[in-house]
């Protein structure tokens, strides 16, 4: 009975576990690092400042912004990710991106299962929140928000219902908030869902009842001072204040936000969507057919996501996060509340019994084994040599890996500065570091003036010449279709140096 206690795991254990393992060993683990060129430039940027020993303050690879000051978001996750690396390759960091989405999900259902919710319902909704948010499953530091931020709506949730005494809730997020600042700029969203607490706490301050209202008035000085807590545990970064100036002055040009597809509104037409959609299906549901009765800060907060959700799809997880334990109490009512029925009276059979199973469950040794074994057969090239049972690798045909191992076989043959890819910059910093790029997806980094003049060169728009003149740019490396190459084609400066299936390399010719 013991042995199968511990090898037996609960059903959140097992949804994370499944997810771990789909995303370390099926096509998604490519699809992790792949799909643009900043898993290379984070692991760049790690690896330096490992080097260094030190954290990054000016730039060093590029040529159109040599020495400028940085601003770093993200420089202990870009460590990490160097670290994991360093050490086993992508396979290292798809291990660590795979580890943090996998535990995100695990504290989720944890927390529905701890506020009294029906475990089918709430193993069903952390199954749609993981649909929702894999828009964003890739291997970038918003991985590491992902498990703060539902841990930290968790706290403040469990305040809030008044199963989280104020001791505790400052105690764990106030010194959260120094790691996470040092993470990922996302820390900004754990100190607005504060103030949403806030203001939805003082909309039911106004209530009639003299009880409630005391109690609500003292949840609103807690919030004040946890929020004015978390900001000033904010500012213990490299950077101080400037970090959240930074952020904010980001934010405000629309020209630096639109270059990202993350900041573009969602596209309900792609599939990528579908888990979004379905979760909105779901909250109509609750609020029409279940007539949930959602709390004042109930609706600011689903109001709040919701907007910033459908005005930028890098925003879809925070809804995910943020809205499924509502759901899952709202909707658990209402099964409880609804008239029985011989499917529902099976239903809830079904529910005690994996409710008692899932109980005595515990899985600690099955997920130790399992991640042992799957963190040894990613590290045997690394750690027993021959050749890796599992490859994990840049796509040659995403990424001018041809191309590059061209230009290292023949160092001599192209001259000056390069003008290349915007979703290729982090690719040649991590695989061609002897050349200084134009521009990578530091878009934030590099301002609005010099991603207007990018913009000229890559749509060849009237002027692009002189840019490159300005930039002293000598050689192209770009896209073979892009559209830039047929214009240097026929211009007489310029001759083709290199071409495969992916890339063309165009070089100025020299006087």
């Amino acid at each position: 009975m013991n042995a199968r206690r511990w090898l037996l795991p609960p059903i959140g254990t097992m949804i994370a576990l499944v997810v771990f393992l789909m995303l370390c060993l099926s096509y998604w683990r490519l699809v992790l690092i792949n799909a643009d060129g900043d898993p290379s430039l984070h692991w760049r940027l790690g690896h330096w400042m490992i080097e260094h020993r030190s954290v990054i303050h000016a730039d060093v690879f590029s040529h159109t912004r040599p020495g400028k000051p940085i601003i770093s978001m993200e420089w202990l996750t870009e460590i990490a990710f160097a670290v994991a690396g360093d050490a086993l390759g992508w396979n290292g960091i798809v291990f660590l991106t795979a580890a943090l989405i996998a535990t995100s999900l695990w504290i989720l259902h944890r927390q529905l299962l701890l506020e009294g919710n029906d475990i089918l319902l709430s193993s069903a909704l952390t199954l749609l929140a993981a649909m929702t948010s894999w828009i964003h499953w890739l291997a970038r530091p918003h991985v590491f928000s992902f498990a703060i931020l539902t841990f930290w709506a968790w706290q403040l949730r469990a305040f809030e219902q008044g199963r989280q005494p104020t001791r505790r809730l400052f105690l764990r997020l106030v010194p959260l908030t120094a790691l996470w600042v040092n993470l990922h700029a996302g820390f900004l969203v754990g100190l607005m869902l504060i103030g949403v607490y806030f203001v939805g706490t003082g909309a039911e301050s106004l209530t009639h009842n003299v009880g409630k209202r005391t109690a609500a008035r003292r949840r609103m000085v807690a919030y004040a001072l946890l929020g004015a807590s978390c900001v000033i545990a904010s500012l213990i970064n490299p950077n101080g204040w400037k970090l959240h100036a930074y952020i904010l002055d980001f934010l405000r040009h629309p020209k630096l936000v639109g270059l990202v597809n993350e900041f573009r509104s969602p596209n309900f037409h792609s599939s990528s969507t579908d888990g979004f959609l379905i979760m909105l299906l779901v909250l109509v549901f609750a609020l029409t057919v279940a007539r949930a009765r959602l709390s004042w800060t109930e609706i600011l907060l689903v109001s709040w996501v919701g907007s910033l959700a459908l005005r930028w799809g890098r925003n879809i997880p925070v809804f995910a996060i943020v809205v499924t334990p509502i759901l899952a109490q709202h909707l658990t009512l209402w099964m409880r509340e609804v008239r029985d029925s011989n499917l529902l009276t099976r239903y809830r059979r079904i529910s005690d019994n994996v409710t008692e199973i899932n109980a005595r469950a515990d899985g600690r040794l099955l997920v130790a084994g399992v991640s042992v074994m799957l963190l040894l057969v990613m590290a045997k090239p690394r750690v027993m040599g021959s050749r890796p049972i599992l490859v994990t690798e840049l796509l040659t045909n995403r990424f001018p890996v041809a191309a590059v191992q061209f230009l290292r076989q023949n160092p001599a043959a192209l001259h000056g500065e390069m003008f290349n890819d915007y979703g290729w910059g982090g690719y040649l910093i991590l695989a061609l570091p002897e050349h200084k790029v134009f521009v990578d997806g530091r878009n934030d980094f590099y301002g609005p003036e010099l991603i207007q003049d990018f913009d000229t060169v890559n749509r060849a728009h009237l002027g692009w010449e002189d840019v490159l003149r300005k930039d002293k740019v000598d050689w192209t490396i770009l896209p073979r279709s892009h559209p830039l190459n047929e214009l240097l084609a026929l211009h007489k400066d310029w001759r083709l140096r290199y071409t495969d299936q992916v890339t063309a390399i165009y070089s100025r010719q020299q006087e």
